[in-house]
């Protein structure tokens, strides 16, 4: 049986794309504004569309979560509009339901599967999802977060930006660097 870890991960980073969305917007508006002082256009130019990818991918996610939750609500099944879009408990949706809370996991494993289903009628099964989405390393870390968790590991890992930036450009006789979305990882995985 699949583990929609994909789907999960989807569904587990819905509330933060629009966040993510206006990020992008702010750090492509200050790469503008900065783009006068730096003759290094190359790296300016790959950031910006590093940052108008990840707006991207985040509008793109969203939209498909969309879809999906809205067949699930046209069908009665709220669980998982309930835990991800209104981020309310097991304890509360089983008040607002007025079931067992044992009913709300069971309900809550097969939403996921009828989630999982309309999303691979959009043309987005995992395969398709990790394909779209597994460049970008806000989704393929929070993809690993839940693959460590299912498989009953504990990982804590340290992130160091790869490059420092002059916010202030504080050192005008040098060319201003600008940090990259890729990170320089330390991880240890515990079993």
């Amino acid at each position: 049986m699949e583990n929609f870890l994909w789907q999960k991960t989807l569904l587990d980073m819905y509330n933060s794309f629009d966040r993510n969305v206006i990020m992008s917007d702010n750090k492509f508006n200050r790469l503008v504004a900065k783009s006068m002082y730096n003759n290094n256009t190359y790296l300016l130019y790959s950031e910006m569309v590093s940052s108008m990818t990840r707006k991207n991918n985040c509008m793109l996610a969203k939209a498909i979560v969309d879809n999906a939750l809205e067949k699930l609500r046209k069908t009665n099944n709220n669980i998982l509009d309930f835990y991800y879009r209104l981020k309310l408990s097991f304890k509360e949706i089983a008040e607002k339901e007025q079931i067992n809370i044992r009913q709300v996991f069971r309900n809550f494993d097969k939403e996921l599967a009828t989630f999982a289903y309309y999303l691979t009628e959009q043309g987005y099964d995992s395969t398709a999802i990790m394909k779209e989405f597994s460049k970008d390393n806000l989704f393929l870390s929070n993809y690993t977060r839940l693959e460590i968790k299912v498989n009953n590991k504990a990982k804590f890992s340290i992130q160091m930006a790869e490059n420092y930036v002059d916010e202030d450009f504080n050192h005008y006789k040098q060319e201003p660097k600008f940090a990259k979305d890729d990170f320089v990882f330390l991880e240890a995985v515990c079993d």
